[in-house]
């Protein structure tokens, strides 16, 4: 998946008239017509950063495939948020300084059609960023006000004990590179692979 005269800029009008005209497209296998549904309904939606749901989904996905990762991988990193948008009071839950346990949500929606090399990478990607504070402890440094916030929320940097036996878990190391993606995809303005080509590499993962 390289980008290609079809790149586009994030967060574009286009992207949610594609979104709107395809949920009344059908039918749909029920896994793709619920990603779009939930980015449709709640892309738009800024959770205490400077970028939509979407715009950052539509980063990190880039990024992961400008590096070739894997598909299975780009698709994860594409959709490792999305249980954000399942959860109805997550907005809420980050102004109050609330953990919305958006990985476990998400995980569990996306292991219901797709395999674990989609779905525990996004299970583990916060406890990544615990993990990345304890062994790159300049990590911290890279992290948005956000993301320090919601650090202490999840846990705080891991201990050794905690990093070690993290570093067991089958999808560690594609956990740790979503999880590098997830805070680079945070940009005002960036051009990225369009909303459809995840689409169709999510229908190709199923």
């Amino acid at each position: 998946m390289a980008l290609s005269h079809r790149t586009a800029i994030s967060v574009s009008i286009n992207q949610f008239v594609y979104l709107r005209k395809a949920s009344m497209n059908a039918p749909l296998h029920p896994a793709l017509a619920l990603i779009q549904a939930l980015f449709a309904d709640r892309g738009r939606l800024v959770y205490g950063e400077k970028v939509t749901q979407l715009d950052h989904a539509l980063q990190c996905g880039t990024l992961a495939a400008l590096e070739q990762a894997h598909p299975a991988l780009v698709l994860a990193t594409f959709l490792h948020d999305i249980g954000h948008m399942q959860h109805r009071d997550a907005a809420r839950a980050v102004e109050q300084g609330r953990d919305d346990a958006h990985e476990a949500l998400g995980a569990k929606l996306l292991a219901r059609w797709f395999g674990p090399e989609i779905s525990e990478p996004v299970r583990l990607h916060v406890e990544a960023k615990r993990y990345l504070c304890k062994v790159q402890p300049s990590y911290l440094d890279s992290l948005s006000p956000l993301s320090l916030r919601t650090l202490q929320i999840q846990g705080g940097p891991m201990t050794e004990e905690e990093a070690q036996t993290f570093e067991q878990q089958p999808f560690f190391e594609d956990a740790v590179r979503l999880r590098r993606w997830d805070e680079a995809g945070k940009k005002a303005q960036m051009r990225t692979l369009p909303f459809e080509e995840f689409m169709q590499l999510a229908a190709s993962q199923l």
